[in-house]
Order: C-alpha cells, then structure tokens, then sequence
C-alpha cells in the first residue's frame, strides 16, 4: 500500500531531490522556434543558461500544459502498484494542468480502488516547491494520503510569493497580467514587483530601476519574513543578483535557511530572463504596499 506524491515539472526543485524521495512528476513542454521539449530534463536538451539568453535575443518560446494521457500514464503506474496518489498541481488559476490532472483522476477512479488525491497549490514555481517540501517531511512523519491531502489545502495559505519581473512584456505577452499592468510607453520600462494571491499574480509597485527594485523588495521581505524561517529564491539566470539578495536576508532577517535555485523553463517563459522569486511561509500571509499610479524614479 502506501502513496507517491505527484507534482508538475513546475515546481523550482533538484532532480536529486525528487529521486530521493520518490516523487514523480508530470512535465509540460515548452517550445524554442518549432523545437518542441518536455521540461523535465533539468536543462539537459536546453541549458537554462541558453534558454534564458534566448529570451533575452527576443526568441518566442511558448508553453503548453500537459495532456490527459500523460497524467493518465503517471497515476495508472502508480495506482497498479497498489498506491494511493497525492497530487499537488500548480495553480489552477495559471493554467489547465490542475483540471487536466483532476480529468485523469475521475477516469481511473473507475478501474482502480485506490485512491488519488488532487490538491490545487494555488502557487507555482518556488511556491509550489516550498508546499511539496513540507509535504515530504509530513509523509516521513506518518501522514495518511488522506490527512496530506487536508494538510496542503490548510498550508497553502500559508504561502507568500514575492515576484520581481525585470520587464512585464513577458507576462503581457502570454497573458498574465492585463496590457495596462505592462510597459510605460515612452519612458521606458520599468521592474513590476508582485505577490501571488488566491493563486494569480497581483501587480504591486512598479519601480523604474533593477537596484531600487531589488531593494525594494529587500525591505519587503526583511519586514515580513518570520524569525527563524527559510526561505527559497528563484532566479532567472541572475544568480548573483540572488546570491546578494540571500545574503541581506540572512543578515537581517534572522533566517534559519535560505535556497537558491535557477527558475525553471515554463515559468521563466512567462516571467523573462532576470525575474527573481521568493517564497516562504508564514501564518498570516504578507500584504504588498499598494501599487502606485506610475513607476517611482
């Protein structure tokens, strides 16, 4: 009997770790001038190195969820291994992948007794990852399929996801956020800080300037990261930038641990090159400081 967690290629986290503690995963696909890859081969087909500064020479790439018959494919292994599934999907309010996933599980609830879990994160990426952490440390604790179940629908509202875009074409362009939350015209671009709430991205300050955007979000996060706590930085190949950024947030913040990891290639799609996320959890979650009428200078 027993239980394998499922997630989506999604979530910021090693291969090591998903290995080691027996995670599958569902891969969407993303696509660079007509060469199409599934996602989950942790930058082998594609470097994340390469595929960021594709973006940067203005390459198109495009993304696409995962189909029925490849969640199909996962679960039916897992269930004919007599194994209940928990399957944390990425937020439903993102992307078709959840009810993809949910369409799946209702087919093979009629061929097989065991179980399958379907738990919409309402997060992504460095959100996402953070919940299946903790999803891993309560399965080695002893939770049932069942209780991990009700334990991520509670915990997911924990989960506070800072979002800093170093341009908002990207966002625009696949549909993220709505034209007039995009570009300045003709002074310019400017970083759009956001928080994933309810399971979208809300736009918050828009901030002319990398450094003061990086600051910015510096000062968010030191006075709203709980003591003691971890916190886990994804970047879109602007290690350094990140690296700095752990820094000031260990120094002042206090912080048990904090993780870096390079942003993976269906979100960086959608965020562009440079986009820095942070998550970590806390009881309440954190409210940005409203978004003002234009960008600060």
């Amino acid at each position: 009997m027993g239980y394998v967690i499922v997630t989506d290629s999604v979530p910021d986290l090693e291969e090591a770790f998903l290995f080691q503690n027996g995670i599958c995963t569902v891969p969407l696909r993303f696509t660079v001038e007509g060469w199409d890859t599934a996602e989950d081969d942790f930058g082998r087909t594609v470097s994340f190195s390469e595929f960021y500064q594709q973006l940067r020479n203005g390459t198109i790439i495009t993304t696409a969820p995962a189909d029925q018959t490849a969640f199909t494919s996962v679960f039916e292994g897992i269930l004919k291994s007599r194994r209940d599934v928990v399957y944390f999907g990425l937020s439903s309010r993102l992307s078709t992948q959840y009810q993809t996933a949910c369409g799946a599980a209702e087919e093979l609830r009629k061929r097989y007794d065991n179980e399958i879990y379907c738990v919409d994160t309402l997060a992504v990426s460095g959100g996402q990852a953070l919940l299946v952490r903790e999803a891993v440390r309560h399965k080695a604790e002893g939770m049932t399929a069942e209780q991990l179940a009700e334990w991520a629908e509670a915990f997911r509202n924990q989960i506070v996801q800072y979002v800093l875009v170093d341009d908002p074409k990207y966002l625009q362009r696949n549909g993220d956020i709505e034209p007039q939350h995009s570009l300045f015209g003709a002074r310019g671009t400017a970083c759009q800080l956001m928080q994933m709430e309810a399971g979208v991205l809300v736009p918050g300050k828009k901030i002319r300037g990398r450094k003061k955007a990086l600051e910015l979000l510096e000062r968010q996060l030191t006075a709203r990261l709980p003591a003691g706590g971890e916190v886990y930085i994804s970047h879109g190949d602007c290690r350094e930038e990140a690296e700095e950024l752990a820094k000031a947030l260990l120094r002042h913040a206090g912080l048990k641990h904090v993780e870096l990891i390079v942003l993976n290639e269906v979100i960086g799609a959608h965020t562009g090159p440079d986009a820095i996320s942070v998550c970590f959890s806390r009881e309440e979650a954190a409210v940005m400081e409203p978004e003002e009428s234009g960008a600060q200078d």
